[in-house]
């Protein structure tokens, strides 16, 4: 039955890639689907790895339940983007902000069904927790590693008859006809020998805990000396209100630490096997950990009021106050009298329900780390008095928000303002490269002066309109450096096909003779277009006389 659900699987997701080749339905709907690529490639496994668990209806339900949240979040997420849907319409920031998300939702969901299913409860007592979250992820693990070890055999397979000169297995492997419903089958397959072997599962966790559990004391050295050097410059730090310090790095200082904890912790009825003046030294890390999460969180903070919301500003905010209440509930249970830090297992309960709603929200519009930072710059953008604040906001809107920022920035430059100009210029930008700042010397009236002086070579040869336009925006941008004053001889332009178009391009020599001798001055080259003129190189070049 679970080699039918494989093949089931195989066959949907393989007349899905179909579609979005051909440009054919359900491509047509990009939101039917994404809807469609979610559940088929997310349900399956969730099926497959609790697979000895198929009598029990929750399974069923749990499963029905979660396709209708993932079709929901993926229609919802991507129902807006170009048809026919493309890979390439995917930017960086629609596939991260989604994907990494789903998959730790999943994975938590994936573990606290396990739970439910082998504890008979919603509120599983916690050693059923405990292993049913580690079980699960190592079962998802080995068969990951078998699914790969498989395919590794069998394009050494392919290149062992590719050197005798038969490519027949080379084009079968890479044909997907044959390489979905082969993956689908060794994941599914692998599931079913690892489900059938518990004892594995148990003996593969046992050691994986017993080698971290040894990193803890490491860990609280590495806690304890950073967390008191950190705490005498932590006023002026915070009095300063600038960025303290890189809140990635504290953040998994913390991540690691709260892990390891629990490596040691385990299930709470296991002896974690250190001395008694180690297990009481160790309680003090959790109360240091809060310190590191809080200054985590402070700096995220500053730098978000500073610069505006952004998925992995949004992101880091989520994770630092997640640390923050992990290191908090550690410390009171490390304060606590009675067994070694016995009140973590309610604290990791409840907290991991927070964490999974949490992440579940964010696939949904009301929860859109996209959506919220949009938002937020949108309105930054509005408010800027500044142009630093202003241009910052519009280009996060331009070059990192995806199709939502794109039209958010539409929706301004539709506006007859100066934000709205400001906007439009953005729009018009191709990269984020800021363009030079303009010379404070250069005046209209002193450009109009600089452009009679200019000699033209062949002298007949007249300047185009659209020519006149780039020397004029070049003059603002160095005007220092093309009218310097003093010796300077008259600027000249001249006109050559330097690259070989059939077009006329200008050469511009301007400045001062310099250097000793006196033979260096400066150029800019001018390329004509159908558009118009672009600006392709400048510098200073040495002549004789």
């Amino acid at each position: 039955m679970n080699i039918a659900l494989a093949l089931i699987q195989a066959a949907v997701l393989w007349s899905l890639q179909q579609a979005l080749s051909a440009a054919s339905w359900p491509a047509t709907s990009p939101g039917l689907l994404t809807a469609l690529f979610l559940v088929f490639l997310w349900v399956p496994p969730v099926i497959l790895v609790l697979w000895k668990r198929q009598r029990q209806g929750v399974l069923w339900k749990a499963s029905g339940g979660l396709a209708i949240f993932l079709a929901l979040a993926g229609y919802f997420a991507f129902r807006d983007f170009p048809v026919p849907f493309k890979p390439s319409d995917l930017a960086y920031i629609d596939t991260a902000r989604f994907i990494a998300p789903l998959l730790l939702s999943w994975l938590l969901f994936l573990s606290l069904l396990q739970a439910r299913l082998e504890g008979g409860l919603w509120r599983p007592t916690y050693p059923v927790l405990f292993r049913s979250v580690w079980g699960a992820l190592c079962t998802l693990a080995e068969a990951l590693i078998f699914t790969g070890l498989f395919w590794i055999l069998l394009f050494l397979w392919a290149a062992l008859f590719d050197i005798l000169g038969n490519p027949f297995f080379k084009n079968l492997f890479s044909d997907s006809r044959f390489a979905y419903p082969a993956t689908t089958v060794a994941f599914a397959v692998a599931t079913q020998i690892i489900g059938a072997s518990e004892r594995l599962i148990v003996g593969v966790l046992e050691q994986i805990l017993d080698l971290l559990k040894w990193l803890l004391p490491l860990a609280a050295i590495i806690v304890t000396a950073f967390t008191l050097a950190l705490i005498p410059k932590l006023p002026v730090l915070i009095g300063s209100g600038e960025k303290i310090l890189n809140s990635a790095i504290l953040l998994a200082l913390v991540a690691v630490t709260v892990l390891l904890i629990n490596a040691a912790f385990r299930d709470g009825a296991t002896e974690p096997g250190y001395r008694p003046w180690l297990k009481q030294a160790l309680r003090i890390v959790p109360a240091l950990l809060t310190v590191v999460a809080a200054t985590a969180l402070y700096s995220l903070s500053v730098r978000t009021l500073e610069l505006g919301l952004t998925p992995a500003r949004y992101w880091g905010l989520i994770a630092a106050a997640v640390a923050c209440l992990f290191s908090a509930g550690y410390a009171y249970a490390a304060l606590r009298s009675g067994p070694w830090l016995a009140s973590i297992a309610q604290i990791n309960t409840v907290l991991a329900g927070v964490l999974l709603l949490t992440l579940a929200a964010s696939l949904t519009p009301l929860g859109d780390s996209l959506r919220w930072s949009v938002s937020n710059q949108l309105q930054r953008a509005i408010d800027a008095t500044v142009a630093e604040s202003r241009d910052g906001a519009l280009s996060f809107l331009r070059f990192e928000a995806g199709r939502q920022g794109q039209l958010a920035l539409e929706s301004l430059a539709a506006n007859d303002s100066a934000l709205g100009r400001n906007a439009k210029a953005m729009l018009t930008q191709n990269s984020r490269k800021k363009s030079e700042p303009a010379d404070p010397n250069a005046t209209p009236e002193r450009f109009d002066t600089w452009r009679r002086s200019l000699r033209t070579l062949p002298d007949n040869a007249s300047i185009p309109i659209k020519l006149d336009t780039a020397l004029r925006a070049e003059f603002m941008r160095s005007a220092t450096t093309l009218d310097p004053g003093g010796n300077a001889g008259a600027p000249i332009i001249m006109f050559n096909d330097f690259n070989a178009d059939g077009l006329a391009d200008a050469l511009l020599i301007v400045g001062t003779r310099r250097g000793e001798p006196q033979i260096v001055r400066d150029y800019r080259v001018f390329i004509a277009e159908s558009d118009g003129w672009r600006l392709a190189s400048k510098g200073s070049f040495s002549r004789s006389n």
